[in-house]
């Protein structure tokens, strides 16, 4: 069985009870500052809470044993379960909307530019010729017109997606351009159009590629729900015009979308998203192992690691000189339905950072994720930001150049993202164990970052070492799994000697 740690103190008599719970919002004012304050009551006497712990853990969404990190793979808010696919055998489903993953028949099909329309008219003739990607199996540049980089969706989704974030996004990238600083609310929309791009490519090139496997998720089912990064730097002496698209000829963005970098005239943009990577420095409980689940490799369940709660100053690659880190991290809540995890997100340190205070009623109410606030160290320390009116001006990366920055793409790619991909599998008895393959796929993500990040002049800083004692865990693993073999071809053999 497999223990998760609880790094703080448990409240209201030695239990807090998701089902059991009553969340009252109180507002005061201190000062000029409006603080939101929220106190968790219990609806029982003490006396009846081992009834209801037992109550709740028959009823819980995830074993009691472990903390499970849904990957979108699996998780499919407001997408039905065969919306995946085509409606013709062995279809997957790529002309799909792209937005929410539904069939659209020709007369309702529209066309979504992953890359938006406003945005190339705004960094020059939308119809120029430009690279889209590098070819899979030669490596030659995929070229085609930028207007034409477009995929199918549903006219609805595409007129809401027009209406709302891409309107928001086009007025925030058109304020940073401009100079002009962008209020908290701003950034969040610039996340999730971030996300939006993102996905919306990764589903795009899995299409131009025609791939035999079935997307579980679409844009709709990917904004918003891990965490997620931006480091932004805009040069007000730049007036040069064009758009540059980087960081995806790799399989850590083929299989996780973890990454991008963007540069938008006067704007350089990384854009960066994984389970729990960001929670280690916004001070909330993170992941120290991810390890496969045996019975469902999509999911992955997080060895979590005790955290104080203190909002980190060194964010290591994060922290590029010179520009802006613009950060949110979030969980999902139905991870917390044994009382020891509750603890662990829900308390006095951690409900002040929500972005929106959850209502939990009802079991039901445990199926969504929710967001911290912005973290951003744009006034000079990384911190919280609970107003969403506050401004925040971006500043200008010392080393402003794409060489640095795809540099520090992949330096976080190897740093922060790499140890986060599952090395070992983990059995519903807690047994963990390595796995060829696992280690295997491990080494390919690591051998060709490391290649990608030698090329533009990075330090191996230990990484070769990495790769090194991973090799030796699957020769050993070989050499084990070649003695089992040969141990039970010899126990059959001399069962059933052959006959003369």
């Amino acid at each position: 069985m497999i223990a998760m740690a609880a790094a703080c103190p448990e409240t209201s008599g030695g239990r807090t009870l998701p089902g059991d719970i009553e969340g009252a919002i109180a507002r005061e004012r201190v000062g000029a500052v409006l603080r939101l304050t929220v106190v968790f009551k219990l609806r029982m006497a003490p006396a009846s809470c081992s009834t209801a712990i037992a109550r709740l853990r028959s009823a819980r969404i995830v074993s009691r044993r472990s903390f499970v990190i849904r990957r979108q793979r699996e998780y499919l808010p407001r997408m039905s379960q065969n919306s995946g696919r085509g409606s013709a055998p062995n279809n997957p489903g790529w002309s799909n909307c792209v937005f929410c993953g539904c069939p659209v028949g020709k007369a309702a099909r529209s066309r979504e530019h992953v890359i938006p329309m406003w945005l190339l008219r705004a960094t020059g003739d939308p119809n120029r010729v430009i690279k889209i990607e590098s070819d899979p199996t030669t490596g030659a540049d995929v070229v085609r017109p930028a207007s034409t980089f477009h995929f199918p969706a549903c006219r609805p989704c595409n007129e809401r997606y027009g209406k709302t974030l891409e309107a928001r996004a086009k007025n925030a990238i058109e304020s940073l351009m401009a100079g002009k600083s962008l209020a908290v609310s701003h950034c969040y929309w610039l996340l999730d159009w971030l996300d939006k791009v993102r996905v919306g490519l990764w589903l795009g090139y899995n299409m131009l590629h025609k791939e035999e496997f079935a997307p579980k998720f679409r844009i709709d089912q990917r904004i918003g729900i891990k965490d997620r990064v931006a480091i932004v730097s805009v040069d007000p002496d730049d007036r040069t015009k064009g758009f540059t698209l980087g960081g995806m000829d790799n399989q850590i963005f083929r299989t996780s979308q973890a990454g991008m970098y963007l540069k938008i005239n006067n704007l350089r943009i990384l854009s960066l998203s994984f389970d729990g990577f960001v929670s280690r420095y916004a001070g909330m409980p993170f992941p120290k192992e991810l390890l496969a689940l045996s019975e469902n490799p999509d999911a992955s369940m997080a060895l979590m690691e005790k955290t104080d709660y203190r909002v980190k100053q060194d964010w290591k690659a994060f922290d590029i000189p010179g520009a802006t880190v613009i950060a949110q991290s979030s969980f999902w809540l139905a991870n917390c339905a044994d009382d020891e995890t509750f603890a662990m997100y829900i308390n006095e340190n951690t409900i002040p950072r929500f972005r929106r205070i959850p209502r939990i009623r009802n079991r039901e109410d445990l199926e969504q994720f929710v967001q911290t606030q912005l973290i951003s160290n744009a006034t000079g320390t990384f911190q919280y930001h609970p107003n969403p009116r506050q401004k925040l001006r971006f500043g200008r990366a010392k080393d402003n150049t794409d060489w640095h920055f795809m540099r520090s793409l992949y330096a976080l790619f190897i740093q922060e993202v790499l140890p986060l991909n599952p090395k070992r599998m983990v059995d519903p008895d807690g047994t963990r164990r390595g796995t060829m393959q696992l280690a295997m796929l491990w080494i390919e993500k690591a051998v060709q970052l490391m290649l990608r990040f030698r090329q533009l002049g990075g330090p191996d800083e230990g990484s070769f070492g990495l790769m090194v004692d991973e090799l030796q865990h699957v020769y050993r693993d070989w050499e084990e799994l070649r003695a089992n073999t040969l141990g039970q071809w010899a126990r059959d053999a001399s069962a059933y000697p052959l006959e003369e």
